[in-house]
């Protein structure tokens, strides 16, 4: 009995010893059974939930166990551990089958894969772990007692987005998109970090409207998404490259156009019309908050300034730079180093003048486009009809809009004009109304891009010069003849300008012997007035020198006897009555009025200045000689009239 006794410790001795499992420390142990029946269940042929034949879903933790040593054995494997900057994926080699069309199995919470029996059985709510690739992935930097005759662990490098850059997703499972949707409807899921919630709430395949931000690492399963980053960008396919994965920034003097590539049909009315502000996206950084509020696809009002940088999708917007600063374009022959300037086209200019004389001038317009304006610029000469982009976005450093603006508005504005003086003026007026044809053309200017809210600042003129060298001399000849023909023409107003003058200077001083003679007449008497001026005249003949050596009339009056001296003015009052009393005498009387006026009557100036003077001469030299006869004065007032 004793012995017996000895003999049964020593066998439960030995099978205690060999029942004792020690799993080492960051090992895990997996258990086989054997000898035992198999689950009947055939989805848990080679691994099940519980102890049936087969390797088991539950593991041993690090330690020491017990179990019976012929009907189980245990295998310790290290536990898996995902270094930093990694991820482990996941795929389950048991469980049931997939339940959906994609790839991935559902997620069930199992304890990061540490809880077998937990994946198999499921949760409270009765979802099964299924095989296949899982949704859940492992962060890096821990280690897992995971059983890996249940899961495979592959490592995955976290998915980094370099700063000042942006990573694009596409998604690989999901619903499928509507075909006239761009973009795979937007659901919150952690910036795709949980994928669990991007299935459960409706992640459509394809292209994603959010971004990921740049200067951050990222626990994405690469089953699930396709990341797109300046580091893998040349092989993906969608023809990207790193700019457009960069932050959009805005030099200073520059705006920035946005130009939306997916949103609501602005309709064919609204052709050449810029979209409406939309409120909520924080500068197009939230496109679906965009497009949930009614945004327009095409040009946005909205435009982006100098300021942070902007994290743009762009498979959503492309940005078109515009300057605001104050732009001098150039109308001159063109260099092939300016071929992308916004005056490219604009060569110098040639105008044809009376047909035959070609003039060429250079030009320099400054001009400033505000922010404001840029948008209804690039919708109607740009736009998201610029080629060459392949339907991307991006930042986009484009001068097509510009040029085609400059081209077509000022271009077209500046030609006309010069089109039309050609026309009307000579080579000459052309070239003497620089001036006026300057300030026309500013005004054409101002009035060609005032219609777009364009602001002018100056135009410039330069000198005309033939475009012909040996015009110059034909233009001299012309000149000199031209220059001969107005002084001539010039000659003869003058000539007539200085007959005009003749006649005003006689009617002046007509004007004024007649206000003479009206004021000696009113003061002297008509007679005397008139002797006197027979007197005067006398007084300037020319007589013989040697009679007195005075060599006037009173000189010879003086020499003369009396008697001859009365026949003298017989003779004179003879003379008077003989033209008093000739028939259809034209003599006329020079009345108070006339020689106020400064009048003559026609015809009447011979016979004031002899007939009538003569006589009141007369008339006074028989008063000095009756004085002489009788001793008395005289007087004319005494004298009868004969």
């Amino acid at each position: 009995m004793i012995l017996f006794l000895i003999l049964f410790l020593a066998v439960a001795l030995a099978v205690a010893w060999n029942a004792r499992v020690i799993v080492p420390a960051d090992h895990v142990g997996i258990i086989t059974r054997r000898y035992v029946p198999q689950h009947p269940d055939r989805a848990y042929q080679h691994v099940n939930p519980h102890n049936a034949r087969g390797v088991l879903a539950r593991t041993l933790s690090p330690g020491v166990h017990w179990l019976w040593p012929v009907f189980n054995s245990v295998d310790c494997v290290p536990r898996v551990h995902v270094p930093q900057d990694m991820i482990g994926v996941v795929t389950a080699l048991e469980g049931q089958n997939r339940s959906g069309r994609g790839r991935l199995a559902r997620h069930v919470d199992c304890d990061n894969f540490q809880d077998g029996v937990g994946f198999l059985l499921g949760g409270p709510d009765g979802a099964k772990g299924e095989q296949g690739i899982q949704l859940r992935t492992l962060s890096g930097g821990q280690a897992y007692y995971i059983n890996t005759r249940l899961f495979r662990v592959e490592m995955r490098p976290r998915t980094y987005v370099p700063p000042g850059t942006i990573g694009l997703v596409q998604a690989r499972e999901g619903g499928v998109r509507p075909p006239d949707q761009r973009f795979g409807r937007h659901v919150p899921c952690e910036s795709f970090q949980d994928g669990e919630a991007f299935l459960a709430g409706g992640g459509e395949q394809g292209r994603q409207l959010a971004i990921l931000g740049g200067g951050n690492s990222y626990d994405i399963n690469p089953e699930l998404f396709d990341v797109i980053t300046v580091d893998n960008v040349a092989a993906s396919r969608e023809g990207l490259t790193e700019a457009h994965l960069r932050e959009i920034s805005i030099k200073e003097d520059y705006t920035g156009v946005v130009i939306a590539l997916d949103g609501a049909d602005p309709g064919q009315e609204a052709d050449g019309a810029v979209a409406p502000l939309v409120p909520g996206h924080r500068n197009f950084r939230l496109p679906w908050v965009f497009l949930e509020n009614g945004g327009q696809r095409g040009v946005q009002q909205e435009t982006l300034g100098k300021g942070p940088s902007y994290a743009l999708n762009p498979w959503f917007v492309r940005v078109l730079v515009i300057p605001t600063r104050v732009l001098i374009l150039k109308w001159h022959n063109k260099q092939q180093s300016e071929a992308d300037n916004y005056d490219a086209d604009l060569g110098q200019i040639t105008v044809k003048v009376q047909g035959r004389f070609e003039l060429s001038v250079d030009l320099w317009q400054n001009l400033q486009i505000p922010p404001r304006v840029a948008p209804a610029l690039v919708s109607q000469f740009g736009g998201d009809s610029t080629p060459g982009h392949g339907g991307l976005g991006g930042l986009v450093d484009d001068p097509a809009p510009m040029k085609r603006f400059v081209r077509d508005v000022l271009g077209v504005a500046v030609t006309g004009y010069f089109n039309e003086i050609a026309m009307t003026y000579s080579v000459f007026e052309f070239l003497d109304s620089y001036e006026d044809v300057r300030k026309n053309l500013t005004d054409r200017v101002k009035h060609a891009l005032g219609k777009w809210g364009v602001k002018i600042l100056e135009t410039n003129l330069g000198d005309f010069e033939p475009v012909d060298p040996s015009m110059l001399e034909a233009l001299k000849a012309e000149l000199i003849e031209e220059m001969r023909g107005k002084t001539l023409d010039q000659a003869v107003k003058n000539a007539e300008r200085e007959d005009i003058i003749d006649k005003y200077l006689a009617r002046a001083e007509a004007r004024r012997v007649g206000l003479e003679i009206k004021a000696e007449v009113e003061a002297l008497g008509r007679d005397n007035v008139a002797m006197i001026r027979i007197v005067r005249e006398f007084a300037g003949f020319d007589v013989p020198q040697y009679i007195g050596g005075g060599g006037d009339i009173s000189a010879y009056l003086s020499t003369m006897p009396l008697p001859a001296v009365q026949d003298l003015l017989a003779r004179l009052r003879q003379l008077r009555l003989d033209q008093q009393l000739t028939p259809g005498s034209n003599r006329q009387e020079l009345t108070s009025d006339d020689a106020g006026k400064g009048e003559v009557p026609t015809g009447t100036e011979q016979t004031v200045s002899t007939a009538d003077l003569v006589g009141a001469a007369h008339d006074a030299a028989d008063g000095e000689a009756e004085s002489l006869n009788t001793g008395e004065a005289y007087s004319p007032e005494t004298r009868p009239r004969t």
